[in-house]
């Protein structure tokens, strides 16, 4: 029987390409890029001495074997943050605080969690959700000991968790109308998707107003569905009732965001150190 040593690593950017529909995007989620995550693939293909993924136009997509090698994958890398879960069994002296932006907090967050939960049925979160600056001031303040934000603060411990695609979100029958200002619906200041979302229209000299202005995502969610505008959000704030729309619109592409895990400092309690170390595991 042929025995092979499987390196995560390269399963778990097979199963970002899987999630993420191309190696360009699957790379941002690894943190790699387009050319490492391609030599990664061709080596774990010499490796297995099986074709992972054939050419369909200009694009690649799995063959059936990688397509099975994926569902495996996914078992290898749970079972791998299951081990470590258990061995860094997260300590019960206290609740850990921790802050998340909404739409993190609504999709991506109660999966990351599940597993550690399962391994270390005595951790104890508070979960505060909030927008990232005040998050932020929450964690400079010591209300959180660990927070999830999309700014970039160089001075406190901290590791890239993921990285979304920001798009446009619209109601399932809304219809951008050419040649006329662009409704808009948005956060108040200060808000990121917003800045971005203004630079992009700026840039290629669409005109627009602001229709809506809410204060959270589920403000925006609901004034969107309303068919009140479009707004600029991280894929993860797209739901059933709503769809991207995109370049076929007229409108400009938007990049990605990156969410960031903070650790207030070396004096959270050793069941934070230990959460934050699984989830940068993890990542």
């Amino acid at each position: 029987m042929l025995m092979i040593n499987f390196d995560l690593a390269a399963l778990r950017t097979l199963v970002a390409i899987a999630d993420q529909e191309t190696f360009a995007r699957a790379g941002d989620a690894v943190h790699r890029t387009q050319a490492a995550v391609s030599q990664q693939m061709r080596r774990l293909e010499d490796q297995l001495g099986l074709t992972l993924f054939e050419r369909s136009g200009r694009t690649k997509e799995l063959t059936p074997s990688g397509r099975k090698l994926v569902d495996y994958g996914r078992r290898m890398l749970a079972l791998q943050e299951e081990t470590l879960a258990a061995l860094h069994a997260v300590s019960s002296s206290g609740p850990v605080r921790l802050g998340s932006p909404a739409d993190i907090a609504d999709t991506v967050l109660p999966e990351m969690l599940r597993q550690f939960a399962r391994a270390n049925p005595a951790l104890s979160l508070v979960i505060h959700v909030g927008r990232s600056p005040d998050l932020m001031e929450l964690l400079k303040k010591g209300a959180v000991d660990l927070t999830i934000s999309t700014r970039l603060d160089d001075s406190r411990p901290h590791f890239l968790l993921r990285s979304s695609p920001i798009v446009w979100i619209a109601a399932n029958d809304f219809r951008v109308e050419p040649g006329k200002p662009l409704p808009l619906v948005l956060a108040d200041e200060p808000s990121i998707f917003r800045k971005i979302a203004l630079d992009a229209l700026e840039r290629i000299g669409q005109p627009w107003h602001e229709r809506y202005t809410a204060p959270g995502l589920a403000g925006i969610r609901a004034a969107v569905a309303a068919g009140l505008g479009i707004t600029a959000r991280s894929i993860e704030a797209l739901t059933p009732d709503l769809r991207v729309v995109g370049e076929a619109d007229g409108l400009p592409p938007l990049g990605s965001i990156r969410y960031y895990l903070y650790q207030r400092d070396e004096a959270v309690p050793e069941a934070a150190k230990n959460l934050y170390r699984l989830m940068a595991a993890r990542g």
